[in-house]
Protein backbone atom coordinates (compact mmCIF):
# COMPACT_ATOMS: atom_id res chain seq x y z
CA UNK A 1 0.00 0.00 0.00
CA UNK A 2 1.29 3.58 -0.83
CA UNK A 3 0.33 4.89 2.72
CA UNK A 4 -0.59 8.63 1.93
CA UNK A 5 -0.14 10.43 5.27
CA UNK A 6 1.96 12.81 6.24
CA UNK A 7 3.77 10.72 8.14
CA UNK A 8 5.02 8.54 5.52
CA UNK A 9 7.41 11.06 4.87
CA UNK A 10 8.62 10.90 8.65
CA UNK A 11 9.21 7.21 8.07
CA UNK A 12 10.22 7.25 4.75
CA UNK A 13 13.46 9.01 6.24
CA UNK A 14 13.29 7.29 9.71
CA UNK A 15 15.99 4.33 9.73
CA UNK A 16 14.46 2.36 12.57
CA UNK A 17 11.54 1.82 10.21
CA UNK A 18 11.03 -1.98 10.10
CA UNK A 19 11.77 -4.52 7.06
CA UNK A 20 9.51 -7.33 8.42
CA UNK A 21 6.62 -7.72 11.14
CA UNK A 22 9.56 -9.99 13.26
CA UNK A 23 11.19 -6.48 14.10
CA UNK A 24 7.81 -5.45 15.75
CA UNK A 25 5.80 -8.80 17.66
CA UNK A 26 7.74 -11.14 19.76
CA UNK A 27 8.65 -14.55 17.68
CA UNK A 28 9.84 -15.78 20.74
CA UNK A 29 6.81 -16.61 22.88
CA UNK A 30 4.11 -20.01 22.13
CA UNK A 31 1.49 -17.38 23.80
CA UNK A 32 -0.13 -14.18 23.38
CA UNK A 33 2.25 -11.04 23.62
CA UNK A 34 0.29 -7.60 24.19
CA UNK A 35 0.89 -5.04 21.82
CA UNK A 36 2.40 -1.84 23.05
CA UNK A 37 2.02 -2.64 26.22
CA UNK A 38 0.91 0.90 28.36
CA UNK A 39 0.91 2.78 24.94
CA UNK A 40 -1.75 1.01 22.57
CA UNK A 41 -3.03 -1.70 25.00
CA UNK A 42 -4.14 0.00 28.71
CA UNK A 43 -5.74 -1.04 31.91
CA UNK A 44 -7.89 2.44 31.48
CA UNK A 45 -9.60 1.80 28.10
CA UNK A 46 -10.53 -1.45 25.81
CA UNK A 47 -8.96 -1.55 22.97
CA UNK A 48 -9.70 -3.27 19.70
CA UNK A 49 -7.47 -4.01 16.49
CA UNK A 50 -8.52 -2.44 13.18
CA UNK A 51 -6.01 -2.55 10.55
CA UNK A 52 -2.12 -2.47 10.38
CA UNK A 53 -0.61 -0.88 7.27
CA UNK A 54 1.65 -3.42 5.01
CA UNK A 55 4.93 -1.09 6.06
CA UNK A 56 3.88 -2.32 9.38
CA UNK A 57 4.39 1.27 10.15
CA UNK A 58 0.85 2.37 11.19
CA UNK A 59 -1.48 0.81 13.55
CA UNK A 60 -5.33 1.59 13.22
CA UNK A 61 -7.39 0.68 16.83
CA UNK A 62 -10.36 1.16 18.09
CA UNK A 63 -10.16 2.50 22.00
CA UNK A 64 -13.53 2.72 23.91
CA UNK A 65 -14.39 3.44 27.78
CA UNK A 66 -15.02 1.14 30.13
CA UNK A 67 -18.91 0.99 29.51
CA UNK A 68 -18.77 1.50 25.97
CA UNK A 69 -20.21 4.72 25.93
CA UNK A 70 -17.67 6.18 23.78
CA UNK A 71 -15.57 5.18 21.07
CA UNK A 72 -13.13 6.55 18.60
CA UNK A 73 -10.48 5.57 15.97
CA UNK A 74 -6.89 5.71 17.05
CA UNK A 75 -3.31 5.30 14.49
CA UNK A 76 0.00 4.60 16.29
CA UNK A 77 3.62 4.86 14.85
CA UNK A 78 6.00 2.22 14.91
CA UNK A 79 9.19 4.93 15.20
CA UNK A 80 12.40 4.18 16.90
CA UNK A 81 11.74 1.12 17.66
CA UNK A 82 8.50 1.33 19.53
CA UNK A 83 4.75 2.62 19.04
CA UNK A 84 4.39 5.77 19.51
CA UNK A 85 1.48 7.75 21.70
CA UNK A 86 -1.68 6.91 19.60
CA UNK A 87 -3.31 9.68 17.56
CA UNK A 88 -6.94 10.44 17.77
CA UNK A 89 -8.29 9.96 13.71
CA UNK A 90 -9.19 13.63 12.96
CA UNK A 91 -12.56 12.57 11.71
CA UNK A 92 -13.26 10.54 14.27
CA UNK A 93 -15.08 12.56 16.73
CA UNK A 94 -18.83 11.07 17.22
CA UNK A 95 -19.88 9.39 20.12
CA UNK A 96 -18.81 5.85 18.46
CA UNK A 97 -16.66 4.79 15.90
CA UNK A 98 -14.88 1.76 15.50
CA UNK A 99 -13.38 -0.38 13.04
CA UNK A 100 -11.20 0.49 10.14
CA UNK A 101 -10.13 -0.23 6.49
CA UNK A 102 -8.74 1.33 3.49
CA UNK A 103 -9.90 1.24 -0.06
CA UNK A 104 -6.89 -0.42 -2.24
CA UNK A 105 -5.85 3.14 -3.69
CA UNK A 106 -4.98 4.34 -0.32
CA UNK A 107 -7.65 7.07 -0.48
CA UNK A 108 -10.83 6.09 1.34
CA UNK A 109 -11.36 4.92 4.87
CA UNK A 110 -14.22 2.95 6.20
CA UNK A 111 -15.75 2.38 9.60
CA UNK A 112 -18.82 2.03 12.06
CA UNK A 113 -20.02 4.35 13.53
CA UNK A 114 -23.16 5.33 15.62
CA UNK A 115 -23.89 9.20 14.52
CA UNK A 116 -26.45 9.66 12.54
CA UNK A 117 -27.28 8.70 8.84
CA UNK A 118 -29.61 11.45 8.00
CA UNK A 119 -30.72 9.56 5.19
CA UNK A 120 -34.17 7.55 4.90
CA UNK A 121 -34.47 4.00 4.83
CA UNK A 122 -31.06 3.50 7.26
CA UNK A 123 -30.85 2.24 10.67
CA UNK A 124 -30.71 5.06 13.35
CA UNK A 125 -27.43 3.09 15.36
CA UNK A 126 -25.10 1.56 13.43
CA UNK A 127 -23.97 2.04 9.96
CA UNK A 128 -21.05 1.80 7.63
CA UNK A 129 -19.36 5.60 6.71
CA UNK A 130 -16.43 6.44 4.14
CA UNK A 131 -14.46 9.21 4.71
CA UNK A 132 -11.51 10.66 2.28
CA UNK A 133 -8.01 11.08 2.84
CA UNK A 134 -5.29 12.72 0.35
CA UNK A 135 -1.61 12.88 0.67
CA UNK A 136 -1.36 16.36 2.74
CA UNK A 137 -3.24 14.37 5.25
CA UNK A 138 -6.09 15.87 4.81
CA UNK A 139 -9.87 14.12 5.95
CA UNK A 140 -12.85 14.71 4.19
CA UNK A 141 -16.15 14.46 5.73
CA UNK A 142 -17.51 11.15 6.86
CA UNK A 143 -20.34 9.93 4.47
CA UNK A 144 -22.59 7.08 5.62
CA UNK A 145 -22.95 4.26 2.44
CA UNK A 146 -26.13 4.10 1.42
CA UNK A 147 -28.47 1.08 0.46
CA UNK A 148 -28.06 -1.76 -0.08
CA UNK A 149 -24.51 -2.05 1.63
CA UNK A 150 -26.42 -0.42 4.91
CA UNK A 151 -30.31 -1.25 5.59
CA UNK A 152 -32.87 -0.53 8.00
CA UNK A 153 -30.72 -3.55 10.00
CA UNK A 154 -27.50 -2.93 11.90
CA UNK A 155 -23.83 -2.91 9.85
CA UNK A 156 -20.50 -2.88 10.94
CA UNK A 157 -17.07 -4.37 10.43
CA UNK A 158 -16.44 -3.68 6.53
CA UNK A 159 -13.12 -5.34 5.95
CA UNK A 160 -11.07 -5.22 2.48
CA UNK A 161 -8.60 -6.27 0.56
CA UNK A 162 -5.77 -4.91 -2.15
CA UNK A 163 -8.26 -6.15 -4.97
CA UNK A 164 -11.40 -4.80 -3.40
CA UNK A 165 -12.72 -7.89 -2.06
CA UNK A 166 -15.01 -7.26 0.90
CA UNK A 167 -16.81 -8.41 3.81
CA UNK A 168 -19.17 -6.98 6.01
CA UNK A 169 -21.49 -8.10 9.21
CA UNK A 170 -25.36 -7.06 9.15
CA UNK A 171 -28.56 -8.39 11.13
CA UNK A 172 -30.74 -7.24 8.16
CA UNK A 173 -31.94 -10.84 8.02
CA UNK A 174 -32.26 -10.99 11.55
CA UNK A 175 -29.14 -12.71 12.70
CA UNK A 176 -25.46 -11.37 12.09
CA UNK A 177 -24.58 -12.83 9.02
CA UNK A 178 -21.55 -12.17 6.54
CA UNK A 179 -22.58 -10.24 3.58
CA UNK A 180 -19.85 -9.71 0.64
CA UNK A 181 -19.39 -7.01 -1.96
CA UNK A 182 -16.41 -6.20 -4.90
CA UNK A 183 -15.25 -2.84 -4.60
CA UNK A 184 -14.32 -1.44 -7.98
CA UNK A 185 -14.65 2.46 -9.30
CA UNK A 186 -15.69 3.56 -5.86
CA UNK A 187 -19.09 1.78 -6.14
CA UNK A 188 -19.66 -1.39 -4.28
CA UNK A 189 -21.06 -4.49 -6.56
CA UNK A 190 -22.47 -7.76 -6.56
CA UNK A 191 -23.65 -7.17 -2.91
CA UNK A 192 -24.93 -10.35 -1.50
CA UNK A 193 -25.26 -12.85 1.44
CA UNK A 194 -22.32 -15.13 1.51
CA UNK A 195 -23.62 -18.65 1.16
CA UNK A 196 -22.89 -22.05 2.43
CA UNK A 197 -21.96 -22.87 5.85
CA UNK A 198 -19.86 -19.28 6.68
CA UNK A 199 -22.73 -18.13 8.35
CA UNK A 200 -24.82 -19.33 11.40
CA UNK A 201 -27.79 -18.68 13.64
CA UNK A 202 -25.56 -17.64 16.29
CA UNK A 203 -23.66 -14.67 14.72
CA UNK A 204 -20.51 -13.92 12.29
CA UNK A 205 -18.28 -10.95 12.21
CA UNK A 206 -15.72 -10.85 9.62
CA UNK A 207 -12.36 -9.14 10.19
CA UNK A 208 -9.63 -9.72 7.89
CA UNK A 209 -9.65 -10.98 4.35
CA UNK A 210 -6.24 -12.05 2.60
CA UNK A 211 -4.50 -10.84 -0.50
CA UNK A 212 -5.25 -14.28 -2.60
CA UNK A 213 -9.09 -13.62 -1.37
CA UNK A 214 -9.48 -17.13 -0.41
CA UNK A 215 -9.04 -16.99 4.11
CA UNK A 216 -11.41 -15.28 6.06
CA UNK A 217 -10.76 -14.50 9.67
CA UNK A 218 -13.75 -14.02 11.56
CA UNK A 219 -14.88 -13.90 14.87
CA UNK A 220 -18.08 -15.67 15.92
CA UNK A 221 -20.62 -16.74 19.62
CA UNK A 222 -21.54 -20.04 17.61
CA UNK A 223 -21.81 -22.80 20.09
CA UNK A 224 -18.64 -24.56 18.83
CA UNK A 225 -16.46 -22.11 20.92
CA UNK A 226 -15.04 -22.00 24.37
CA UNK A 227 -16.43 -18.48 24.93
CA UNK A 228 -18.15 -15.34 24.60
CA UNK A 229 -16.29 -14.33 20.88
CA UNK A 230 -13.90 -16.87 19.26
CA UNK A 231 -11.78 -16.48 16.55
CA UNK A 232 -12.35 -18.73 13.35
CA UNK A 233 -11.10 -18.90 10.29
CA UNK A 234 -12.69 -20.12 6.65
CA UNK A 235 -11.28 -20.97 3.76
CA UNK A 236 -12.67 -20.67 -0.03
CA UNK A 237 -12.69 -23.81 -2.10
CA UNK A 238 -14.00 -23.43 -5.62
CA UNK A 239 -16.87 -20.90 -5.36
CA UNK A 240 -17.58 -22.11 -1.97
CA UNK A 241 -16.27 -21.15 1.34
CA UNK A 242 -16.13 -23.55 4.21
CA UNK A 243 -17.43 -24.14 7.73
CA UNK A 244 -15.52 -21.98 10.24
CA UNK A 245 -12.69 -24.06 12.10
CA UNK A 246 -11.87 -22.77 15.51
CA UNK A 247 -8.40 -21.04 15.93
CA UNK A 248 -6.14 -23.72 17.60
CA UNK A 249 -4.02 -23.06 21.03
CA UNK A 250 -3.92 -20.68 23.01
CA UNK A 251 -5.54 -17.78 20.81
CA UNK A 252 -9.09 -18.37 22.01
CA UNK A 253 -10.03 -18.37 26.06
CA UNK A 254 -12.92 -19.02 28.15
CA UNK A 255 -13.33 -15.20 27.58
CA UNK A 256 -13.87 -13.04 24.47
CA UNK A 257 -11.89 -12.66 21.32
CA UNK A 258 -12.69 -10.90 17.98
CA UNK A 259 -10.96 -8.54 15.48
CA UNK A 260 -7.75 -11.07 13.77
CA UNK A 261 -5.53 -10.16 11.13
CA UNK A 262 -3.19 -10.91 9.75
CA UNK A 263 0.56 -9.01 9.09
CA UNK A 264 1.63 -8.26 5.60
CA UNK A 265 4.28 -11.08 5.79
CA UNK A 266 1.59 -13.60 7.08
CA UNK A 267 4.04 -14.05 10.21
CA UNK A 268 1.81 -12.62 13.19
CA UNK A 269 -1.80 -13.03 13.93
CA UNK A 270 -2.98 -9.53 16.11
CA UNK A 271 -6.13 -9.75 17.88
CA UNK A 272 -8.21 -8.95 20.68
CA UNK A 273 -8.79 -9.98 24.05
CA UNK A 274 -10.41 -10.09 27.58
CA UNK A 275 -7.96 -12.31 28.79
CA UNK A 276 -6.71 -11.24 32.26
CA UNK A 277 -2.98 -9.83 32.55
CA UNK A 278 -1.15 -7.09 34.53
CA UNK A 279 -2.77 -4.59 31.89
CA UNK A 280 -5.92 -5.12 31.07
CA UNK A 281 -8.08 -5.02 34.62
CA UNK A 282 -10.83 -6.74 32.72
CA UNK A 283 -10.86 -5.25 29.70
CA UNK A 284 -10.01 -5.96 25.94
CA UNK A 285 -6.74 -5.41 24.57
CA UNK A 286 -4.19 -6.07 21.41
CA UNK A 287 -1.92 -9.41 21.26
CA UNK A 288 0.18 -10.98 19.40
CA UNK A 289 1.14 -14.28 18.39
CA UNK A 290 3.25 -16.06 15.99
CA UNK A 291 1.11 -17.54 12.84
CA UNK A 292 1.74 -21.03 11.82
CA UNK A 293 -0.92 -21.51 9.37
CA UNK A 294 -1.03 -20.83 5.72
CA UNK A 295 -2.19 -18.14 3.90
Amino acid sequence: MKYRYLSFLIFASCTSVPDSSVQLFDTSSSTPVLVGQGVISTAEYHEAISYLDEENRALFFTRSDQQFDSSNIYVSYYEQGKWGSPLKLPFSDSGYDAGFSLSPGGDLAFFTSKRAPKVHGLSEEWNIWKVSVNENDDWGEPEVLEAPLNSEGLECCLTMNRKGLTFFSSNRAGSWDIYTAQFEDGQFKNIRLVEGLINSDEGEWPAFVNKAGDLLLLSSIRKSGIGGDDIYFSRKVGDSWSEPELMEGPINTTSYEDSPILTSDNKFLLYSSWRDNVTSNGRSNIYSIPFKGKD
